[in-house]
Formats: C-alpha cells, structure tokens, sequence
C-alpha cells in the first residue's frame, strides 16, 4: 500500500511545496507538520468513508463510479472528436 500510494502522489504539487519548504525551513518542523496534516486528511477521509458506507450500500455506489465513468468517456471522446476538427 506504501508503494502505491507513494508512486500515485509522486510529483504532486503538496509534494513539492513539502520540498521546498523543507529546502528554505527547518526540516524537522516541516516533517512534523506533514506528518500530522497527511494523518489528520487521511484519518477524516477513512472517517467519512465508514460513515457514508453505513448510510449508502456498496452495490450502488460501484453502480453510480460505474455510471459516471461511462458519462466521462463519452464527454472526453466527444471532446476528443471536436478537436480533431479544429486541428
């Protein structure tokens, strides 16, 4: 799970600030600082998530990831489509 989230955060823009703020300040700070914001973000995420779960089946909410993937696909390629005929 490291590895995944590690390689799918790689590069974002809370990661380079994180960098440059640990270049210009003090690193222990800024460790102890991202350390807390990443558990307070994910442990209210996890919070929110079990919370939602117990309202809302899983069943319907693969249906509607489901639905708006679809919804998505068709919009990018019709997108996709109408700037063919612009270029």
């Amino acid at each position: 799970t490291f590895v995944l989230v590690f390689l799918a955060e790689w590069g974002d823009r809370s990661q380079l600030a994180t960098i440059a703020l640990g270049a210009a300040r003090n690193v222990y700070g800024v460790t102890a600082g991202t350390i807390l914001g990443h558990t307070c973000c994910t442990g209210l995420a996890v919070l929110g998530g079990r919370l939602l779960a117990s309202r809302i089946s899983v069943k319907k909410v693969t249906y509607a990831g489901g639905a708006l993937f679809i919804v998505f696909a068709i919009l990018y390629g019709y997108e996709a489509l109408d700037m063919k005929s612009v270029i």
